[in-house]
């Protein structure tokens, strides 16, 4: 019995380490910035911007994407919004091109003060993102 405890104990240790520990996925980076994004402004990541400011992003894949498509998604955390206070605001997929399998880079516009969400998702699933950055709109 004495021997059966330290086994149970260490048994039991493992165990829960596998059930508490999550799988983890490959994440991307997304960076903003106020700029057309360019070699070397690239790693100026900017968070806030002034309400119809142009918000210009580069999506930066963990390694290189299978898929031709990518989803961008933009949406704004709110309290008014149903479904968890999270309101969908642009969603647009976007071809990649054979040299652009690795990053993505294009621009947007809000008029709305607010905290904003970005997601990129490959194509082929729509659950797990490739990248997930906020920003804000004051």
């Amino acid at each position: 019995m004495k021997r059966l405890k330290p086994l149970l104990t260490v048994l039991l240790t493992v165990l829960t380490m596998f059930f508490v520990s999550a799988c983890t996925y490959d994440r991307g980076l997304i960076l903003f910035n106020t700029q057309p994004i360019t070699a070397e402004n690239a790693l100026c990541n900017q968070k806030t911007f002034t309400e119809g400011q142009r918000v210009y992003y580069l999506f930066i894949a963990p390694k290189k994407m299978k898929n031709e498509f990518i989803r961008v998604q933009v949406f704004k955390m709110t309290d008014n919004a149903p479904w968890g206070g999270n309101e969908v605001l642009r969603t647009k997929d976007y071809r990649l091109m054979q040299d652009e399998r690795y990053y993505h880079t294009n621009y947007f516009t809000f008029y709305e003060k607010g905290r904003y969400v970005m997601q990129v998702f490959a194509h082929n699933d729509f659950q797990h993102p490739l990248a997930i950055s906020d920003f804000y709109i004051k």
